[in-house]
């Protein structure tokens, strides 16, 4: 199973306070950066950026600023997912120990760019397939920790929150909307003796897909309806 975009701000998050060597303490942020980057890019196959990064060791404490997924080929929008705004919260004593606990991840604001083309074809829908292949499932490695320790997580709390979905349908001639993304919380994601990261990234991420895609869904038909009862006043007059 690939990795997701969340597995480089955890995961570097986790080497940073476990591992003990100096590079790593003194190119903290550079190295998250550098993580999300690389694992977000090879999950969603477009280009992961990230403004930047802003770590707290003795804490647990971070935040990462500015995250944007490129769009796949072919659609309008520059970017498919924004998020501006992600702060994690590690249980540092936790560190140690199996799982590691991940005590909150919060995503304030985050932006979906929705877009559908004539044929029915979603860029989200492509996501989404992107970070979920399809057959079994290739057999990795165990992701480790510095000390040679597999890594299990449990993360206590996942938020999205104050979200928003902005639509463009080719059916619907292209008009922009916007339609406010419900709050998102997911609990005890790996709570029996902790999951791998891969595995509660494609949870996180197939979970904000989904709600994106109802989100649409209770909107778009009352757009088309909308459209039409037009069209058929517009023939009315017209006679």
């Amino acid at each position: 199973m690939k990795k997701k975009i969340i597995i480089g701000i955890v995961l570097a998050l986790i080497l940073a306070i476990a591992g003990t060597a100096v590079y790593v303490l003194t190119n903290l942020n550079s190295i998250v950066k550098a993580a999300i980057e690389k694992y977000g890019s090879q999950a969603t196959k477009t280009a992961v950026r990230v403004s930047s990064v802003q770590m707290k060791l003795r804490s647990g404490e971070g935040a990462v600023l500015g995250l944007k997924v490129a769009n796949p080929s072919g659609f309008f929008s520059p970017s498919v997912i924004t998020l501006d705004d992600i702060a994690v919260r590690i249980e540092v004593n936790s560190v140690t120990s199996t799982p590691i606990v991940i005590d909150n991840i919060l995503i304030s604001g985050p932006e979906v760019f929705y877009e559908m083309k004539e044929d029915g074809t979603a860029n989200v829908d492509i996501l989404k397939k992107n970070l979920t292949p399809s057959g079994p499932p290739a057999k990795e490695q165990p992701q480790k920790s510095p000390t040679g320790k597999e890594i299990k997580l449990r993360v206590r709390k996942l938020v999205f929150e104050k979200g928003k979905v902005h639509v463009r349908v080719a059916k619907l001639a292209d008009k922009p909307y916007i339609v406010d993304l419900p709050r998102l919380e997911l609990t005890d994601i790996g709570k029996h003796g902790g999951a791998a990261p891969a595995e509660i990234a494609r949870i996180m991420a197939i979970a904000l897909a989904e709600e994106t895609a109802k989100a649409v869904a209770r909107t778009q038909g009352k757009e088309l309806l909308r459209k039409g009862a037009e069209g058929l006043l517009n023939k009315y007059l017209n006679k």
